[in-house]
């Protein structure tokens, strides 16, 4: 994990230079509340929508200045050796209720990052379980069915 989190540092004053301060997220995010409970596979980065969408080719000519490509299969990942990272919209955030103005700031030492709270926590990974509870039911259904055929 700290491995992970020194390389989001140096993401982060990146692109705090380029003027954005970026958000924390997934489970590298999660950790720093609650300690490791399994690998971190990637970093997970919450920007703005209009960096993301509207400044596209900028975040990635600053992403490029510290060695990161971006991935050929998604557009908004970016690989360096082993390590990825992947750039999720503001919005994301906002259509689950968690409202990206009132996130804590962090600073460590010229470095400035957002961190969501536990209860953001939450919001994001109850969420995340509705949707893969209706993708289970909707697959069990499927099963169901095909089961049925063989009879």
């Amino acid at each position: 994990m700290e491995d992970k989190f020194k390389t989001f540092l140096e993401i982060a004053k990146k692109l705090n230079e380029h003027g954005i301060i970026p958000t924390l997220y997934g489970s590298l995010g999660v950790y720093r509340l609650i300690g490791e409970l399994n690998a971190i596979n990637d970093i997970d980065i919450v920007i703005p929508n209009k960096i993301l969408i509207d400044q596209f080719d900028e975040l990635s000519a600053a992403i490029s200045e510290i060695g990161y490509k971006q991935d050929i299969h998604y557009q908004h990942e970016f690989t360096k050796g082993n390590g990825q990272i992947g750039f999720e919209p503001e919005s994301d955030l906002q259509k689950i209720g968690i409202d990206t103005e009132e996130l804590k700031v962090t600073a460590m030492g010229e470095v400035k990052f957002k961190e969501l709270s536990q209860k953001d926590y939450l919001v994001v990974y109850n969420s995340y379980l509705k949707v893969y509870e209706n993708k289970a039911d909707s697959i069990k259904l499927k099963i169901s069915k095909l089961e049925e055929l063989e009879r």
